[in-house]
């Protein structure tokens, strides 16, 4: 079978025309939440609670154990250092649901339960394009403190930037009123 410099050049035309289709499709469906697509996603009429969240990378809550305390409610415990350390992992893409709203703020929860649910929001530094961030009660060093199940926890420092997404379908859905005008004639 003879090449010519044609069929080389088809060859490569579909294959690069197959890569353009392939790698559209894996684009992303997700889009960062910021606090100018939340403007956009409540001029739409849309309840933030009825929106699906997803974490955009692993984020790892650790605490050491109190002497004596045998039980958690969920993560895994290990023996680190001599001490006895309660890790709850949250891996990327995990779904979650909000569970408040306030001003610039959103607390979205990815179990069940009460007090299991992580703040989102703008940072002090942020602009309105920038993705909602987690929020720690308190910073020290390169960790975030929060609470979590009534506990306190330290956020590690491979999660401190973590941010949520949305389904990218929230952002383009406009919410538009249609009518036609029917006119009005004159009265005797």
């Amino acid at each position: 079978m003879a090449f010519t410099k044609t069929s080389i050049m088809k060859n490569y035309f579909y294959v690069g025309l197959v890569s353009m289709v392939i790698l559209s499709s894996c684009s992303s469906s997700k889009t960062y939440f910021s606090a100018n697509i939340r403007k956009r996603v409540e001029a739409n009429s849309v309840p933030l609670s009825k929106i699906q969240y997803f974490i955009d990378r692993d984020v790892v809550l650790k605490r050491e154990l109190d002497k004596g305390e045998t039980k958690v409610a969920s993560g895994a415990v290990k023996f680190e250092n001599g001490h006895y350390v309660n890790i709850i992992t949250l891996k990327k893409g995990t779904p979650g649901v909000c569970t408040y709203s306030g001003p610039d703020k959103v607390s979205i929860s990815f179990e069940m339960g009460d007090g299991k649910f992580l703040n989102f929001g703008r940072t002090k530094a942020g602009t309105a394009d920038d993705p909602y961030r987690i929020l720690a009660d308190n910073w020290v060093s390169d960790y975030g403190i929060i609470t979590y199940e009534g506990k306190r926890y330290h956020i590690e420092s491979t999660g401190t930037e973590a941010a949520v997404k949305i389904d990218a379908k929230w952002v383009k859905t406009t919410n538009i009123q249609k009518r036609q005008m029917k006119g009005r004639t004159v009265t005797n």
